[in-house]
């Protein structure tokens, strides 16, 4: 396929931007970029898309997400004090994640993610109380045409989270092994192992599946996303062994020897600044979510552009829907541009350009996958977003990157291609029947809610201080 007249922001490491650009494809990879004048000529027998009017980029790539939670959209707390029983997720909602609850849940997901130009995905699943569950998840990528790297979690001590919902280190490993072997093709779907939560692990788990990982030639991940040690139902809280770090997580998973460029560190909001050189010498990822930062009142805001002047990678997420509710990418970037504007009192702190690299080829390069997508160069993936510069937003075009970030909404994605398919054209699915996929989720919520007891609780869906009649 020729794909032609099109604004091309390559990513490429000179950071061109083609204009009357032109994109190759050949079967799942990019074959050529450059201008239409002269691709035109030499591939004028192949199938074309006119992108007149339109900015062509690589597809988005969400670095951290919780997929399962689509279905759930909405019944996190917003401050009604919701959350039931002992721990800090509602459990009873959670035992109900089978592994048709999590299909209909990615495929509502993969929906969202494209629609706003996302074509890679990565996903943190931790909730195994149905061990297949995660293959609803890995089920729901393929069907949907998503790129999609599956974090497959576990923990081992209970205090936030019962202890049926933990795992013995060697079921662990076991059970993650199995999923890497049943998923991991490297391409489509890459497997990376989890340590969930930092303060929900031993020493012993996060050194285990990161030695593990690293044998197999998987990539790694962990959540902190508090200083260490704080949370007042974390069950190392009182571990006298961790007083010594002061709350720095970073400088005790360094004595761990479990950083490095394939370990993702997941949100890191109360980071200190002796602990990012540490970050940035043994090149460790991170992985931002500002909306979901935000959202939980977090009292500080994750200093990315003082990591990124230390030559840190960050990647930009949405997180999942029950600590942030959207998975539209543009909303992040948004969000993700304006918080440190403010956090920095800078106006320069993160600009357009920048939110373009952590949702593009830096977080890519986060999850071990620049290889394959994150820029649109020869050899790799053809992965790409089409914008349409014509929309209401995104007019007048005059500086369209910067009004991908400050002005418009996901409206403005026109046609979204992963792998060389065209998943989305014109804004219609070609693999996904929205209607269907919309009332398959909201009946699996609704299945959940029924079996959680919640659907006879009158207040439970009745929330705040509206009166509904």
């Amino acid at each position: 396929m020729l794909i032609k007249n099109g604004l091309i922001v390559t990513m490429d490491p000179d950071r061109r931007v083609i204009r009357n650009g032109a994109v190759v494809i050949e079967n799942e990879s990019i074959l050529a970029v450059g201008k239409t004048e002269r691709l035109e000529k030499e591939y004028s027998h192949m199938d074309t898309l006119d992108a007149v009017n339109k900015m062509i980029l690589p597809g988005f790539v969400n670095i951290h997400n919780h997929i399962y939670q689509t279905i759930m959209r909405g019944l996190s707390d917003d401050g009604q004090g919701r959350r039931s029983g002992d721990y800090r997720w509602d459990i009873q909602l959670l035992r109900g994640l089978t592994k048709e609850a999590c299909y209909a849940s990615g495929m509502l997901s993969a929906a969202e993610m494209i629609r706003s130009g996302i074509t890679t995905t990565q996903d943190s699943h931790y909730i195994n109380f149905h061990r297949d569950s995660i293959d609803g998840i890995a089920e729901s990528a393929k069907d949907s045409g998503l790129r999609l790297v599956l974090g497959r979690g576990s923990w081992d001590l209970h205090g936030l989270a019962p202890e049926e919902l933990t795992e013995d280190i060697p079921i662990a490993i076991r059970e993650s092994k199995k999923v890497a072997e049943r998923w991991h093709d490297g391409e489509m779907i890459k497997v990376i192992f989890e340590a969930s939560l930092l303060s929900q692990v031993t020493d012993e788990l996060i050194v285990e599946t990161k030695e593990t990982a690293r044998e197999l030639g998987l990539g790694w991940g962990i959540h902190i996303q508090g200083p260490l040690g704080s949370h007042k139902d974390d069950p190392r809280s009182k571990d006298d062994f961790l007083r010594q770090y002061g709350g720095r997580a970073i400088e005790y998973l360094n004595s761990l020897n479990v950083l490095g460029p394939d370990s993702l560190l997941v949100h890191c909001t109360f980071t200190s600044n002796r602990e990012i050189p540490i970050i940035a010498q043994t090149k460790t990822p991170v992985a931002h979510c500002p909306c979901a930062n935000a959202w939980a009142g977090r009292s500080v805001v994750t200093p990315i552009p003082s990591m990124l002047r230390r030559g840190v990678n960050v990647g930009l997420g949405t997180d999942g829907a029950l600590t942030n509710d959207s998975l539209d990418m543009i909303h992040a970037m948004n969000f993700c541009a304006l918080i440190h504007k403010v956090n920095y009192g800078d106006i320069a702190a993160m600009t357009a350009e920048d939110i373009l690299h952590v949702s593009t080829i830096k977080a890519a390069k986060a999850l071990g996958i620049d290889h394959l997508v994150g820029s649109i160069e020869p050899g790799k993936k053809a992965d790409l977003v089409l914008i349409d510069i014509k929309s209401i937003g995104m007019s007048p075009a005059l500086l369209p990157i910067k009004n991908l970030v400050y002005s418009t909404s996901s409206s403005c994605v026109d046609t979204v291609i992963i792998n060389g398919r065209t998943i989305l054209k014109e804004r219609k699915f070609s693999l996904i029947d929205p209607l269907e996929t919309v009332e398959e989720a909201e009946n699996q919520a609704l299945k959940i809610l029924d079996k959680s007891g919640y659907l006879e609780d009158k207040e439970f869906l009745l929330r705040g201080k509206y009166k509904y009649i």
